[in-house]
């Protein structure tokens, strides 16, 4: 890529995926943004292939903010995009039917915010039906630990009626106050980076792609690689259709004229510089497999590791190659993804940060200088090695790491909350009584009102008759110190638990 020496650091708007259960109301609500906070006269542009679109919403000092949604919801590759969707994304709404409350898909959304550490804004939709139940609703998110606001925690929570627009105007607000808190920028005199949301080919223009744009500006002229689909910087338009000149980060763009279809979810890097990011191409493609795998031997397995590799010589790469395949098992595959003789390049690097997941690993090569310059930028750390033991051995770590395992929670004793005493920040001091088992100084405190987990925190303190001890047990009073940020009341029950990790 072009050398920048100018820097320029600007707020950039925010990308905003909308998930939830099925027919809880996520294409209902982008409707509605979309037809009330798009000029008028202009909604009627919009382009069918095209899953992602901007709003201008007027903010309540009376300026416009643009947030861009990504119109997943309903999309044909949702199922497939739906954690990319995630991770493309700066904001999540969580939609939550008033009528059903938590379902399955509800949960299965949730979890992939918070394995993201996504913030996110829960809209309790439909509350304009005669079914509606918010407080049951409500009640529903915190048994499913989706602690909201005013409900031990901290998750902004906001009731809407996307049919009517009823808190549309308050749901807008809430994000816009979300996306600040997250202070969101960009550096505008970078060449844009971003991802490739939907690929598609039109039998008159040819192949076509929608572009998140997440960092810098995209030239006016040059060149765009997603993987190894290349692409003139020639026909750019904004998600209306319109023809635009260098999009900004935080805004969606279609691009026509890649020469292959780029990867849904792939990375994408674009320059000036039409001969750099030609280069840039024939690297990857060097780099890719030539084989076809049959996906089918990855079905079954618990963990699957993409990998590239590159060697100083064919010999010791295939070396690497059968030394890597010894650590598979039925649970255990490993995927090589890019491979090849020579350093480890700036188009490793950039296939790489395709899948956080992957790793690079150089056995007696070094860096290229440009892909030095490009592993901060997209988080990729390629591993070095000049002993093939020492690369086995740190490969076992990277097996052991990413074998899944299940939580197991032994409860070692339960108390009854008699009195606050102070609560500064996250510190509580409290007075209660041990109702059953023991209670252990540095355990897992888990807080329960009314059969209701509140939230979880830390026994920083314990004392018995004014005197700190490590252990409480059964019938007896005490006096302790909780860190957490749950808001506890005379009567709640404090659970002291022990977390074992085991492997499934």
């Amino acid at each position: 890529m072009s050398k920048q020496v100018v820097t320029t650091t600007s707020t950039r708007q925010p990308v905003i995926a909308v998930l939830g259960h099925v027919d809880h109301g996520k294409s209902s609500l982008l409707d509605f943004i979309r037809k009330s906070n798009i000029v008028e006269g202009e909604a009627g542009g919009i382009t069918q292939r095209i899953s992602a679109y901007e709003v201008k919403h007027k903010a309540k000092d009376g300026s416009l903010k643009a947030i861009t949604f990504l119109d997943t919801p309903g999309h044909e590759a949702f199922q497939s995009m739906r954690e990319r969707g995630v991770e493309i994304a700066d904001v999540a709404i969580l939609v939550v039917s008033a009528e059903d409350g938590v379902k399955a898909q509800t949960l299965e959304a949730w979890k992939t915010i918070d394995a993201r550490k996504l913030p996110f804004v829960v809209a309790i939709n439909k509350i304009d039906k005669p079914g509606a139940d918010v407080q049951k609703t409500k009640n529903s998110l915190v048994e499913n630990a989706i602690y909201i606001e005013g409900y031990g925690g901290d998750i902004p929570c906001v009731e809407i009626s996307a049919k009517k627009g009823t808190g549309i105007d308050t749901l807008l607000e809430t994000i816009l106050l979300v996306t600040d808190m997250a202070e969101l920028s960009t550096n505008l005199a970078t060449d844009a980076t971003g991802y490739i949301l939907e690929s598609f080919v039109d039998a008159k223009r040819g192949i076509s792609a929608t572009l998140i744009l997440k960092d810098g500006t995209l030239p006016s002229s040059g060149a765009i690689l997603a993987g190894t689909a290349y692409s003139p910087i020639r026909i750019i338009e904004d998600f209306m259709g319109k023809s635009i000149k260098n999009p900004h980060a935080g805004q969606p763009v279609k691009v026509t004229g890649f020469d292959a279809v780029p990867e849904t979810g792939s990375t994408f890097i674009s320059s000036s510089d039409k001969k750099m990011i030609e280069n840039l191409q024939e690297e990857a493609k060097t780099n890719a497999v030539s084989t076809v795998l049959d996906p089918r031997i990855y079905r079954n397995a618990k963990v699957v590791i993409p990998v590239i590799i590159k060697a100083d010589s064919l010999g010791t790469l295939d070396a690497v190659k059968r030394e890597l395949k010894k650590k598979e098992t039925d649970d255990v595959k490993i995927k090589i993804i890019g491979e090849g003789v020579g350093a480890i390049g700036e188009g490793d690097i950039m296939l790489a940060s395709s899948d956080d997941k992957t790793v690079i690993i150089g056995f007696t090569v070094k860096l290229e200088g440009k892909a030095r310059e490009q592993m901060e930028r997209f988080n990729v750390e390629p591993q070095l090695f000049d002993i093939i033991y020492k690369l086995s051995e740190w490969f076992d770590t990277v097996v052991l790491s990413r074998l899944p395992y299940e939580e197991k929670e032994t409860v070692l004793g339960t108390l009854k909350i008699l009195k606050i005493f102070s609560s500064q920040k996250d510190k509580h001091v409290i007075g209660g009584r041990v109702e059953t088992g023991k209670i252990e100084l540095n355990g897992l405190a888990k807080i329960i009102r009314r059969g209701v987990e509140l939230g979880r925190g830390r026994i920083v303190e314990l004392q018995s008759q004014k005197i700190k001890t490590q252990t409480v047990m059964e019938g007896n009073e005490c006096g302790l110190m909780i860190e957490t940020k749950v808001e506890m009341i005379p009567s709640d029950i404090v659970e002291s638990i022990v977390v074992e990790k085991l492997r499934i």
